[in-house]
């Protein structure tokens, strides 16, 4: 107890607080300052006040605008994926499964496995020649060997397979425990 006679110790939130300050809101706000300067590696002492010229700039880039369609389709596949395999799968999981902690386990492995493993084991499987995935495609289903990491649109679709892998365990495991405290 304080000497002032509160029963919380509002003193042991100063080095939270404090880290909070440091470690997020000081880098946010310094960028916040910089986005209306010239600031660059031409201008990294002499930098001045611009206003809102560097978002000017931005909009008239027309690449600014597939790379925020790009952003876009990305968040929402992933999301509706990640969201949609977890609450099903958790809902599967919640009734009577045979072996369902083996399941459970396994399917939490992609969250738990760390992530550089996870992208060194997708570039592997995703390889033109000797890929895991397209030897399922040819072999199993007859179909051409897609180009995954070399064209642009399949060079997108496959990170973003690979983080719906990453991504659903978290959500499984999320909605379970809220399924299993409902009574």
């Amino acid at each position: 107890m304080l000497r002032s006679g509160r029963s919380f110790p509002y003193a042991l939130l100063m080095p939270a607080t404090i880290a909070m300050l440091a470690l997020v809101m000081f880098p946010l706000g310094y960028s916040f300052w910089l986005a209306f300067r010239n600031m660059s590696l031409y201008h990294f002492r002499d930098h001045r006040f611009v206003g809102l010229e560097n978002f000017e700039l931005i909009l008239r880039e027309p690449v600014f605008y597939a790379l925020l369609v790009k952003s876009v389709v990305w968040t929402v596949v992933n999301v509706c994926f990640h969201v949609t395999l977890g609450v099903l799968l958790a809902v599967l999981l919640k009734g009577p499964v045979r072996g369902k902690t083996v399941i459970r386990t396994l399917l939490v492995l992609p969250w738990a496995m760390p992530a550089y493993i996870s992208a060194l084991t997708w570039r592997g499987m995703f390889n033109y020649e000797y890929g895991a995935i397209n030897l399922i495609l040819t072999q199993w289903f007859h179909l051409p060997a897609v180009p995954w990491l070399s064209h642009p649109v399949w060079a997108f679709v496959a990170p973003i397979l690979t983080n719906i892998w990453l991504g659903f365990p978290f959500m499984m495991v999320s909605i379970m425990a809220g399924i299993q405290t409902i009574p």
